[in-house]
């Protein structure tokens, strides 16, 4: 019998922390999200012969994660308007591509149910993403609204 070893697609304790604490568990909880999504993926791709309830388990994680994505950015899109974040309209825009993206791949998913073009994203195309987006928007987001004098729980999460 060999034994596997599932591969964790990020870290929380590899992305940096951001100056506000709801952020970091957003950030957290989607982090533990993906990767619960992808353990699906990899036993579907080593199924021998993966079978509907796999796929299905597939799309309810995928519709997980759009819902927890929407309410995601919606906090923050909220707190830089609160604050007038200067860079508000390119920050939410990223938002709204990065939805898409998502979006789409689970519409690709659900159509297609072709795994490894779902693995690409879920394993290579968005965590490079996260990672980025944490470490430039996020990161900036937080540090104006703190410096702004913003302080947790005055919008809600």
């Amino acid at each position: 019998m060999t034994i596997r070893k599932q591969k964790t697609i990020l870290q929380s304790n590899t992305i940096p922390q951001v100056a506000l604490d709801f952020m970091n568990n957003t950030h957290f909880e989607e982090i533990d999200l993906v990767n619960e999504l992808g353990e699906l993926i990899e036993q579907y791709q080593h199924s021998n012969s993966p079978g509907k309830e796999q796929a299905t388990e597939i799309t309810q994680k995928m519709q997980a994660w759009i819902e927890h994505t929407v309410a995601h950015f919606k906090r923050e899109n909220e707190l830089m308007q609160e604050t007038g974040f200067p860079a508000y309209r390119i920050h939410s825009e990223e938002h709204e591509v990065t939805l898409n993206r998502l979006k789409s791949a689970t519409q690709a998913w659900q159509q297609d149910h072709d795994i490894e073009v779902l693995a690409d994203y879920v394993f290579t195309l968005w965590p490079a993403w996260f990672d980025n987006h944490v470490n430039t928007m996020d990161m900036m987001t937080a540090k104006f609204a703190v410096m702004n004098g913003y302080r947790e729980g005055s919008i809600d999460q």
